[in-house]
């Protein structure tokens, strides 16, 4: 709880603050989501995991100035739900470029409940709502709403505004009052070892720290701001860290009693920076590098990142300065993920230092010798699993060869001859010894 002084201060700092997002409107892009420069929606790209269920990536999915902020936006039939509680079923999506709209149908079959979610492009944002097929039926009023999770470090002790009048602190630890919320008689049956761990916690969730028709995260902030104004039920901000440890900030609104079409709407507006690109980011191998080993780092760019023509590394030495090592030219862009990359190749980088790029906003790395690298494999595995595309692993000797990589897949990129899958969109590749195994988009 904040003391009367604190809260005016905060009053005083944050009331001349502007909170509105730039003017600008989103457009679907090919990929199949909504995207505008420095921010991001995407609507079921993922699933959720059949068993696990709360893996935070998938549902309604933002992204701002580069962070994923917010997950897991969709129908929820508790505040702060964790793993194995029930989640609905996606039928199918679309993403219509013409009107600039996502959409997702889904169901909850148990409840003969079928709706309709859209996340529709508006001046400034989206327009986010759910929309029935029938009235919510009666069991499930009172407990079915929209949930959106934020995440916490990205809010933890910044602060949120409340209706534009009442403003507090996202708190670094959870401490909000619990309450009993046992299960209806005729909900779907959990097995047995799901409804132990509910029973040893008790079937409890925690009460809102803050409630309203509007609701800015972040005030002071502006590279995670975002307001979300509700025109239906208002809305209501918990932690999801009083029930598990992984949990996440939620915003919610609940389903009123006999709506339909525009059950709940939102309107969510981020605060985004004008021509804002994202910072380039350095991927080099984990492992370590040997002495004679090629040493290629390859650059993420922003698309409208207007790319240098050449990188240097730079040498930290023992006082904290910086002394060049190494300058070359970097290729021509190539892209991936919707992303451009550039790489540069060194063999003249030997001796284990710890090195950074001239790029800015990118901090110094130790480059590994053999015998300083990770499970000792920096002179055996000469090429890294690329996140965007696939990639080949070549191996120099022998004796990294048969290594088990797990690799994630896509229903758009298929997995490679001899990967079996483990679920989740997980899958496994043995590299045989002696021999190079490609993985190639499908």
């Amino acid at each position: 709880m904040f003391t009367q002084p604190r809260a005016l201060l905060l009053l005083i700092l944050f009331t001349g603050l502007s909170v509105s997002g730039a003017d600008f409107t989103m457009k679907v892009t090919d990929s199949g989501y909504l995207d505008t420069q420095g921010f991001s929606v995407i609507l079921y790209h993922n699933t959720f995991h059949r068993v696990f269920v709360d893996q935070k990536v998938t549902a309604m999915e933002m992204i701002l100035h580069g962070h994923r902020i917010a997950t897991n936006g969709d129908v929820r039939l508790l505040p702060t739900p964790e793993q194995w509680d029930l989640v609905a079923e996606l039928k199918s999506r679309d993403a219509d470029k013409v009107n600039n709209r996502l959409t997702a149908l889904l169901s909850f079959p148990a409840y003969q409940v079928d709706y309709r979610l859209e996340v529709a492009a508006e001046p400034g944002g989206v327009r986010v709502s759910v929309n029935l097929d029938k009235p919510l039926p009666e069991k499930l009023v009172g407990r079915a709403g929209f949930n959106l999770e934020f995440l916490p470090s990205a809010y933890v002790g910044k602060a949120y505004a409340v209706d534009g009048s009442a403003f507090g602190v996202f708190p670094r630890s959870p401490q909000d009052p619990m309450v009993k919320v046992p299960p209806s008689a005729d909900d779907p049956k959990k097995l047995p070892y799901q409804e132990e761990w509910d029973e040893a916690k008790g079937y409890t969730q925690p009460l809102p720290f803050a409630t309203g028709r509007s609701i800015t995260l972040a005030v002071d902030d502006p590279l995670s701001r975002v307001t979300v104004n509700s025109e239906t039920a208002p809305l209501s901000l918990y932690d999801g860290r009083n029930r598990a440890q992984n949990g996440w900030f939620v915003l919610r609104t609940l389903i009123s009693a006999g709506k339909t079409e525009g059950a709940v709407v939102w309107h969510i507006r981020p605060d985004v920076i004008p021509n804002w690109t994202r910072p380039p980011m350095v991927a080099h191998s984990q492992v370590g590098y040997p002495p004679d080993f090629p040493k290629v780092a390859v650059i993420e760019l922003d698309p409208k990142f207007n790319a240098p023509k050449t990188a240097k590394v730079l040498r930290l030495t023992d006082d904290g300065a910086y002394e060049q090592a190494f300058e070359g030219p970097v290729s021509e862009p190539t892209r991936g993920c919707g992303i451009r990359m550039r790489s540069s190749i060194s063999r003249r980088l030997r001796r284990p230092a710890c090195m950074r790029s001239n790029t800015p906003d990118i901090g110094p790395t130790c480059f590994r010798s053999p015998k300083t690298s990770i499970a000792g494999l920096g002179n055996r595995v000469s090429t890294a699993i690329s996140p965007c595309r696939w990639t080949t692993f070549r191996c120099a000797r022998a004796t990294a060869c048969g290594t088990v990589f797990r690799i994630w897949t896509t229903p758009a990129r298929r997995p490679p001859t001899g990967a079996t899958s483990t679920g989740g969109g997980w899958a496994r590749i043995s590299i045989p010894r002696s021999r190079q195994v490609s993985i190639f988009p499908a």
